[in-house]
Order: structure tokens, then C-alpha cells, then sequence
């Protein structure tokens, strides 16, 4: 049931055991994971990486990840994904991650643009909801695309590290949604 959806410039698709090489460049890279959670050794990596490729079915708390890969020279470039963070009220969370070498580019909007638009057209949900650390400008540009507005700012919310991190919770009602 995973998708493989084709954009302008992109292909996702679903994450094969082949892409862990190019996923280390930015999954293993403090820099692009600074936000997104400490970096581990190569094999707990790979152990989170194989969770990526197991078959979706709409499990509460299970990502549906999906590679993304430029048309143009096959490069694997980074990763989007959801999952219900509570499928009791229909609560979809989305995620998104991508290679340093790529940002600034549209590449992340893109595809983010593609899989909101494939939400709201194969998933029910009530909300859409992301988070994201207060620093990362571009992460909460991206999801105000969409119509997402910021709801929370918790302070020391979790532990990155040895540091306690702020997080920004945001947030979109289905009928408030704005699909690019």
C-alpha cells in the first residue's frame, strides 16, 4: 500500500534496502539531523532505516516513508513520510528529512507538496500535524504552505542529548488545507 508518486523533477517512492548508503549521507549527518534527533552509530541507522520498508497498512504510529529520488540521475535526495499519530481522532503526523547537498533547491517543497496533496486525497484524517524545533526556519515555512499554523510552543520538551530542546507544534484542519 505504499504509493510511488511522480513530480516534476522527483520520484517517491518506496524505500529500498539499496538506498542505505545514500540515506547515511544525510540520516548519519549532524548537520541536517541537528533538529531532527542525535546521530547514531551506523547500525542503529540501519535498524531505524529498515522500519522505513516495512509494508503500510495504516498502523497508529508506523511511518510510511518514502524515498525521494531526482528524476534526472537517480540520486536518492531524502525522505518524506506520515503516520497517524492517532488514528483514534485522525490525527496524521508528516515528516520530512533531506540531504544537506539539496537544500534551498524546491526539492523539499516539492515533494512535501506531493505528499500532502497524496493525504488528502487517499488517507482519512481530521488534522494534519508537524513538529519541528523553533530554530529550523525552513521545516515551519514549509508546513505554513500548507495552512498549517503554529498551536504550541513547548519549552525543554525533550531531550536531545545531553540538551533539552524546544519543539513548535503545527497544525491544519483537513478543511483548512491548502494543497499546492
Amino acid at each position: 500500500m505504499i504509493p510511488t508518486i511522480t513530480t516534476e523533477r522527483l520520484i517517491l517512492r518506496p524505500m529500498l534496502e539499496s538506498d542505505f548508503e545514500d540515506y547515511c549521507k544525510y540520516g548519519l549527518d549532524p548537520e541536517v539531523m541537528k533538529f531532527i534527533r542525535p546521530v547514531g552509530s551506523k547500525a542503529e541507522t540501519h535498524e531505524a532505516f529498515k522500519g522505513f520498508q516495512k509494508d503500510w497498512q495504516g498502523e497508529q504510529g508506523q511511518w510510511m516513508a518514502l524515498a525521494v529520488e531526482l528524476i534526472d540521475g537517480g540520486a536518492l535526495i531524502g525522505d518524506v513520510g506520515f503516520r497517524y499519530s492517532n488514528k483514534e481522532h485522525l490525527q496524521i503526523e508528516l515528516g520530512y528529512k533531506f540531504n544537506k547537498d539539496f537544500h534551498g533547491k524546491g526539492f523539499g517543497t516539492e515533494a512535501v507538496d506531493a505528499m500532502v496533496k497524496h493525504i488528502n486525497e487517499h488517507w482519512d484524517f481530521h488534522k494534519l500535524v508537524a513538529y519541528c524545533d523553533p530554530r529550523n526556519t525552513a521545516s515551519y515555512k514549509l508546513m505554513q504552505r500548507h495552512g498549517m499554523q503554529q498551536e504550541g510552543h513547548f519549552k525543554e520538551h525533550f531531550k536531545f542529548g545531553d540538551t533539552w530542546q524546544d519543539e513548535l507544534a503545527y497544525g491544519v484542519l483537513k478543511r483548512d488545507l491548502i494543497i499546492k
